[in-house]
């Protein structure tokens, strides 16, 4: 050793925040996140029970109407040919229609607040794992993380499997009892499940979820990164099965097929890589010094940004084309329950551009954090308002 020279190193300072701290506020995040679902599975899980205890009398009144006669078309498009035919009685019922509206429109809210939930949950699976993927391993790569900051994001995603199969067999139940006309029972569950092809897609849809959640648990594991890039891969194939039970099924046409699973792609990418970053600024990115949790802030906030560009990008091409499909007209949007949930869904919609767009330019500076979870808010807002756009007839099905 040169004299004059010491061979004790300085520590840097890591001011990282407290073990503590850094495992509660993503569990916060994740228990908030699964509260709202579930909730929004709970709230039409008790409306559609409200409404099916009524309908044997509303049958035998006269109740059921065009809303009714829709709801049978549009399942009959979609797989349920077993059970649809019991709601088409509907059609001999039109003259009761008005003094029952209040009641069907018990029923969409019902049928809307639970497949949001369920659709919600698969679109977030998806979505995190390519968050995991496509942003955080290239950003934390450079610091030599990547193995342990992947692990904070293996317990959410069997949440959301979780709360994917609940809201996705409460869907299913809602399905059923809606093509048959009879109330709930274990037995008509069955059958839904096994015998129609809405079921076949439930379970089909539930099993990808396992195997996401199983390829992420093994990538962190293991420390390699394939296994999420496989589980990324398996998500995509996941969001298929929500385009399966779509209103593009419905058209029988490749193109529109294509155009709702890009937009349903779009959507996880974009949605659930604002969970995966909001987890990684509770979690991950609070570990290491002050310059490194900057460092990666910038570096995942500036990955994201790409991502999230090209799927906003996708988002709206896709949605345009989706509008010119199904709503004919101005009076159309306006006058359907189609047409206001849509609209409803693109107020927030703007409203999340709007933000994000205040995101894009802070590049992880300012109240990034802060904007991230309005983002995400806003975000639920929107499957809210999709779950019931989609459980409606299209626009363009009324008649003028």
């Amino acid at each position: 050793m040169k004299p004059g020279r010491s061979n004790t190193k300085a520590k840097p300072a890591t001011n990282a925040a407290p073990p503590s701290n850094r495992r509660s506020a993503p569990l916060l995040v994740l228990v908030t996140l699964a509260v709202v679902l579930a909730l929004s599975a709970c709230t039409g899980t008790a409306l559609a029970l409200s409404f099916t205890t009524t309908r044997g009398a509303d049958a035998a009144a006269g109740f059921g109407g065009d809303t009714m006669v829709h709801h049978a078309r549009a399942l009959e498009t979609i797989g349920v040919e077993p059970l649809a035919s019991a709601a088409a009685v509907a059609q001999d019922h039109d003259h009761g229609s008005h003094s029952s509206g209040g009641r069907f429109v018990d029923r969409d809210l019902a049928a809307g607040l639970v497949h949001g939930a369920a659709q919600g949950a698969a679109v977030f699976l998806a979505g995190l794992a390519a968050f995991v993927a496509l942003v955080w391993l290239p950003a934390t790569r450079t610091a030599g993380r990547e193995h342990d900051a992947t692990e904070p994001f293996v317990r959410p995603l069997w949440v959301l499997l979780g709360l994917l199969a609940v809201a996705g067999a409460v869907e299913l139940s809602l399905y059923a009892v809606e093509a048959s006309g009879q109330p709930f029972s274990p037995e008509l569950f069955r059958q839904a499940l096994f015998e129609t092809r809405v079921g076949n897609v439930w379970a089909a849809r539930a099993g990808l979820g396992v195997l996401v959640a199983a390829a992420a648990t093994w990538a962190a594991r293991s420390g390699r990164s394939a296994p999420w890039w496989a589980a990324a891969g398996i998500g995509g194939v996941l969001l298929v099965t929500l385009t399966q039970v779509s209103h593009a099924a419905a058209e029988a046409r490749p193109l529109p097929f294509l155009a709702d699973w890009l937009h349903v792609g779009a959507a996880s990418l974009w949605t659930g890589g604002l969970l995966g970053l909001t987890l990684a600024l509770l979690g991950p990115m609070r570990v290491g010094s002050a310059q490194e949790r900057k460092e990666l802030r910038h570096r995942a906030a500036h990955r994201f940004s790409r991502v999230a560009t090209v799927a906003v990008i996708a988002l709206v091409a896709t949605g345009t084309y989706a509008i010119l499909l199904h709503v004919p007209n101005i009076s159309a949007l306006l006058t359907t329950p189609y047409g206001n949930a849509l609209v409803a869904k693109l107020v927030l919609l703007i409203f999340l551009l709007a933000v994000g767009a205040a995101n894009l330019v802070l590049q992880g500076r300012g109240p990034f954090e802060r904007l991230v979870g309005l983002e995400l808010a806003l975000a639920l807002g929107i499957f809210a308002a999709t779950g019931l756009l989609t459980s409606l007839p299209p626009a363009d099905t009324f008649s003028p």
